[in-house]
């Protein structure tokens, strides 16, 4: 059974010498995601977190930075501070990892683009289409690397999905489907201290639509990210269901594609008792391909007439990407944590790859892009436009345009 990266990939580190040196933003100890972050990014052994501005507070900044042994020069409070004192070091770090709420994050990526390192962004990628637009004219000026953390997209079988749709297995997409739809009590409910509502609960954050920021991106990339395909028009109910709240909490978007397909996107905090809640449904003209987030380990294949098929995560038939992606035996679940961690391992192997003078495009491939992170937020406007307006409404800005 053939399982992980082949040699080569592993000898990178060795060839290197070192590993790839991060930085973080945000993502402090009363950090929701930051703590993530940190696990997936060491899982592996090719990276290290070196420097910090882990938070606004100084407290909480100092605190997490020193439980993970970074040295005290560099422990930042400010961004731009960490950004230039980087960029001046030697031993720089390769990249920087942004873990803030949204509307920050064209200001942080700017600045530590500007001194020749690479972004590592949460999603959304930005707060407006516009600092989207000018975030991928700065990218690609650079020369440098962002990579959007749509994690699920390191899910082995996510990516098994998108080589069978690559290879014809469904035959012509016609239907995409794909839901984020989660009910527990930490989204379903606002908290009776209105003061402690995450950001995405606050309209100042990224507008009375952060439902299709925080969640919706999610729904939208990981079903652009199988089909290779983009939403060209969308017509959006937004809806608040909540009491107290001052954001919608649900979203169904009907969609148009550029592939010719047509889908839907549903996107949900009070889709009560869902503990999670993201899956997608593409169908072909030959059959369908399913998958869960609660069962990452298994894609189903769905073929008219026929039983449908189970596919399990590390099998010597599944794709090369699949197997890349995968660490443990079959039956052995990897889980959240490790998908997460293949976003960073395949940055890790790009860098690495730069780093001795090869090509890192084939390590790229699969990790979401500063321009996915401009398609969610064309997305978004247009959703927002669509529901005001009560009709369809054509995407303005194409990716690639």
């Amino acid at each position: 059974m053939t399982i992980g990266p082949p040699q080569a990939r592993e000898q990178l580190l060795r060839r290197c010498g070192r590993r790839v040196r991060l930085g973080m933003v945000g993502g402090g100890a009363d950090s929701v995601i930051g703590e993530t972050h940190r696990v997936a990014l060491r899982a592996d052994g090719l990276c290290e977190l070196v420097a910090g501005a882990l938070s606004i507070v100084p407290e909480i900044a100092f605190e997490t930075a020193r439980m993970n042994l970074i040295p005290e020069d560099r422990i930042f409070t400010d961004f731009r501070a960490m950004a230039e004192g980087e960029g001046r070091r030697d031993d720089r770090i390769d990249a920087v990892v942004i873990a803030t709420p949204p509307q920050t994050h064209f200001e942080i990526a700017r600045a530590f683009l500007r001194q020749g390192i690479d972004v590592i962004c949460e999603k959304p990628m930005t707060a407006t289409a516009a600092e989207a637009a000018k975030l991928v004219s700065l990218v690609e000026a650079s020369g440098r690397i962002l990579v959007l953390t749509h994690c699920y997209t390191g899910y082995p079988m996510v990516r098994q999905a998108r080589e069978m749709v690559r290879a014809g297995s469904i035959g012509r997409v016609t239907l995409i489907e794909a839901e984020f739809c989660a009910g527990d009590p930490g989204v379903a409910r606002e908290p009776a201290d209105r003061a402690k509502r995450h950001w995405r609960f606050r309209p100042e954050s990224m507008g009375k639509a952060a439902i299709l920021g925080e969640v919706g991106s999610h729904a939208h990339n990981i079903a652009s990210y199988v089909t290779e395909a983009e939403i060209v028009s969308v017509s959006a109910r937004l809806d608040t269901f909540a009491a107290g709240r001052d954001v919608y909490d649900n979203a169904y978007l009907t969609t148009s594609w550029d592939n010719g397909a047509v889908g839907r996107i549903w996107s949900s905090y009070v889709a009560i008792g869902n503990e999670h809640g993201l899956s997608f449904r593409i169908f072909g003209e030959d059959g369908a391909l399913v998958w869960r987030q609660e069962e990452p380990e298994l894609l189903w294949r769905q073929r008219l007439g026929r039983p449908a098929s189970r596919l399990s995560r590390g099998l010597d038939e599944l794709s090369r990407p699949s197997l890349e992606a995968t660490r443990f035996r079959p039956g052995h679940p990897e889980g959240y944590a490790l998908a997460f961690a293949n976003l960073y391992k395949d940055y890790a192997h790009a860098r690495l790859s730069e780093l001795i003078g090869e090509d890192r495009s084939p390590y790229l491939e699969y990790l979401p892009d500063v321009r996915a992170g401009l398609a969610v937020m064309q997305v978004i406007e247009a959703a927002e436009r669509s529901h005001n307006q009560r009709g369809a409404v054509e995407l303005v800005i194409r990716p690639g345009a």
